[in-house]
């Protein structure tokens, strides 16, 4: 009797399985052996399909940021007023970093931690995810203050620059160990502290 024939390599399945691996582990910490087992292809199979592990990885940061990693900048952009928008990222943030069963943390924050500066394709990558997520930020502001909407500062550059801060703390404190409440008290302050300072 036959074996039948093998099963198809289905890439979407393999860019979401090397995602999630990078995501637990790190860049640096995952290796081709890791992938091609987690993959289940080999190293043959895994070059010819993506090119080398940067390519690999920057795919499935790629598709990090085209689904859940990006719903918290969609829900910024989306949100009535610049304020709603800032929770909505943090909150969002908070949850997709503190998951049920999912990897802690961010995946491009991980990355950026253990990227070495050699892995110069990688570190473009992330510098550019980091352009786009302080553009992000910063257009959603500058159209805050063009409507008129109060701001904790008239510095729209600082306040991009800070609110991306926040998110990459959370997202190490979530690496860390702390757990989702935690992580939205702090949201709670920084929502306060931008109250306190909209008032002046």
């Amino acid at each position: 009797m036959g074996r039948g024939r093998p099963r198809q390599f289905d890439r979407d399945e393999a860019l979401d399985r090397a995602m999630r691996l990078f995501w637990t582990r790190g860049y640096q910490d995952t290796s081709i052996a890791d992938l091609t087992d987690v993959l289940g292809i080999g190293s043959p199979s895994l070059y010819a399909a993506f090119g080398s592990k940067a390519s690999l990885f920057r795919a499935a940061a790629d598709r990090y940021e085209a689904g859940e990693g990006g719903r918290p900048f969609a829900a910024l952009a989306a949100a009535p007023t610049a304020r709603d928008g800032v929770e909505a990222l943090l909150r969002g943030n908070v949850a997709l970093f503190t998951k049920r069963g999912g990897p802690r943390g961010c995946l491009l924050t991980r990355a950026t931690l253990s990227c070495p500066p050699s892995d110069t394709t990688v570190v473009a990558y992330l510098q550019r995810s980091r352009r786009d997520r302080l553009a992000a930020l910063r257009t959603r502001l500058q159209t805050a203050a063009a409507a008129g909407e109060p701001l904790p500062s008239d510095d729209v550059d600082a306040l991009a620059q800070y609110y991306d801060a926040q998110v990459q703390g959370l997202a190490v404190r979530a690496l860390e160990g702390a757990t989702r409440p935690a992580l939205l008290r702090t949201v709670d302050l920084t929502m306060a502290a931008w109250d306190a300072l909209s008032t002046r």
